[in-house]
C-alpha cells in the first residue's frame, strides 16, 4: 500500500470520526435523531464505495433502530463478517468508543471495493451495543446473528472491533488479573486481538496477519468467554448463538480512562495507528483461504 493510499485512509477515518464524535456527539436511543443522523452518514459513506445497502430495522422502545449491512459477495459461499456498533451511552462523545472502529469498517469497505478477498465479505455497524440493551433482544448484533442463523448463512467468523484509536507509550496498560502484567506490556502501545477457545484459530490468523502486514504491535489472548471482559462486545452475540468470532481491541477501560466519559474525544485518538490497523486487517482478509 503506497504513501498515497495510507493518506487518503488516514484523512477518511478522522472525517468519519470528525463526524460521528464531533459533529453528532452521543449516539443512543435517548438522543432525539442522533442515531438517525448516524445511521444516514454510514449509508452514505456506504453508498458512496459502491455498496447496496440493508437497513435491519426493528423496533424498540418504541421507536425503529437499524442495524447497517453491506453484503460483498465475492469468493467462497462463507461469509466474514467484519463489524463495530455506532451507538454510545449518554453523556460521552465516544470518539474511541465507538467511532474509532466504525471509522476502521468504513474504509475496510471501501478498499475492498477495489480489490476482491477470497471470502465473501459483510461489513455490519450495529445499533444498541451499549447498556442497557447488552446482552438483550434489543441489542443490534443479538439480532442480526439470530437472523444469520435463521437463515443458515455459512459464517466462518465474526470480527468485532471494539474501541481501537487509543494507544500510549506510558506504562499506564492494566489487565483483569494483576499476574498478566508479567507476560504481557506495560506500555499501552499494542492493538488486541482476542476469543474464546473455539475461535482461537483466528485469533491466531489475525494476531499474525496484522503484524506481518502493518507497524503495529500486536499481543493476543484465548480465554473462557467470562474472563476479563473478552465478552463486552458484539463478539459476544455470536458466541451465543454458536458461531466463532473475535475481537480487535485496544483494550478499552484497561487502558483509556476516557472510556465512557465527556472526555473520549477526538483528539485522544492515535489515527497513524489506526491507519496501521487499515492495513493490517485489509491484508489479512486479502490473504485468508
Amino acid at each position: 500500500m503506497d504513501v498515497l493510499e495510507e493518506e487518503t485512509i488516514r484523512r477518511n477515518l478522522y472525517q468519519h470520526a470528525e463526524y460521528l464524535s464531533v459533529k453528532i456527539g452521543e449516539r443512543h436511543l435517548w438522543r432525539e435523531d442522533s442515531l438517525e443522523m448516524a445511521r444516514e452518514y454510514i449509508n452514505s459513506t456506504l453508498e458512496s464505495s459502491g455498496y447496496d445497502i440493508w437497513n435491519q430495522t426493528f423496533k424498540c422502545y418504541g421507536r425503529e433502530v437499524s442495524n447497517i449491512i453491506v453484503q460483498h459477495e465475492y469468493g467462497s459461499k462463507e461469509v466474514l463478517i467484519v463489524g463495530a456498533h455506532y451507538d454510545t451511552v449518554p453523556g460521552t462523545p465516544g470518539a474511541d468508543d465507538n467511532a474509532s472502529a466504525v471509522s476502521v469498517v468504513l474504509e475496510l469497505g471501501r478498499l475492498f471495493k477495489k480489490f476482491n478477498p477470497k471470502k465473501s465479505v459483510h461489513f455490519v455497524l450495529f445499533v444498541n451495543e451499549e447498556p442497557p440493551f447488552f446482552g438483550s433482544s434489543n441489542m443490534g448484533s443479538m439480532v442480526y446473528a439470530k437472523y444469520i442463523k435463521e437463515k443458515n448463512i455459512p459464517l466462518s467468523v465474526m470480527i468485532s472491533l471494539e474501541m481501537v484509536g487509543y494507544f500510549s507509550e506510558d506504562e499506564i496498560q492494566d489487565y483483569p488479573i494483576p499476574i498478566m502484567s508479567l507476560f504481557y506490556p506495560k506500555r499501552a502501545n499494542y492493538i488486541g486481538v482476542v476469543g474464546n477457545f473455539r475461535s482461537r484459530r483466528y485469533v491466531s490468523i489475525f494476531k499474525k496477519g496484522i503484524r506481518r502486514h502493518s507497524r503495529l504491535i500486536t499481543q493476543s489472548l484465548t480465554a473462557p468467554e467470562f474472563f476479563g471482559g473478552i465478552n463486552l462486545s458484539d463478539n459476544y452475540s455470536f458466541w451465543r448463538n454458536g458461531y466463532c468470532a473475535i475481537m480487535i481491541t485496544d483494550t478499552s477501560f484497561f487502558r483509556n480512562k476516557n472510556y465512557h466519559q465527556d472526555s473520549d474525544t477526538i483528539d485522544t485518538l492515535n489515527f497513524d495507528k489506526m491507519v496501521e490497523l487499515v492495513k493490517g486487517i485489509y491484508q489479512t482478509i486479502l490473504n485468508m483461504g
